[in-house]
């Protein structure tokens, strides 16, 4: 590892030296392994064991995060690098902000109207060697047709709609007092 490469640094939140995290790697193996494999085992693990759930603040080191089992995207993400970085993978973070609507049902309503109106998503990115890589989603050909053409248009409709604050029906989730698709048709 380069230790000048920012993107193999050791900081405040990546602390992949802390007692924790370094034994997490030695009993995993992950540093043994070939660097896809790696980067795969490590992704895995923080998708399918770190459970998804929200964290006392969002600027906690990855062993906090590690030690609660549980993070949301920009939490996970901070184990991610760490993890990665532990085993001398090159990453980074990109963020950009979403609508709080996209999180309402989580957000209690009594809450809700606290919530800033734009809230920070974020994602890690690798580098491959041969440049930086974003996981992509592995639809099938069929599917990933229907995404690229018709799916995706249809998707974000309904999220312009409920930025304007039309919520659509969601089955099995009753929301009183919230304007939905259908009442406001006929608008």
């Amino acid at each position: 590892m380069n230790p000048a490469d920012p993107h193999l640094a050791k900081t405040r939140l990546l602390d992949f030296d802390a007692t924790s995290i370094a034994k997490l790697i030695e009993e995993r193996g992950w540093a043994d392994l070939p660097s896809d494999d790696r980067i795969g085992a490590i992704y895995d693990f923080v998708r399918n064991e770190i459970t998804f759930g929200y964290n006392r603040a969002d600027d906690i080191p990855a062993s906090e995060v590690l030690a609660d089992g549980h993070g949301q995207c920009k939490t996970k993400g901070t184990l991610l690098m760490a993890l990665l970085r532990g085993v001398g993978v090159r990453c980074r973070l990109h963020g950009f902000t979403i609508h709080k609507a996209l999180q309402r049902g989580v957000v209690p309503e009594l809450v809700y109207p606290l919530a800033p109106s734009e809230i920070l998503h974020s994602w890690v990115e690798v580098d491959l060697g041969d440049g930086w890589v974003n996981h992509r989603q592995n639809f099938g050909f069929v599917r990933d047709l229907l995404y690229r053409h018709v799916i995706r248009h249809w998707m974000n409709a309904r999220v312009r709609r409920i930025r304007r604050g039309i919520l659509p029906p969601v089955p099995g989730f009753d929301r009183p007092n919230h304007r939905h698709e259908e009442t406001n048709r006929a608008a």
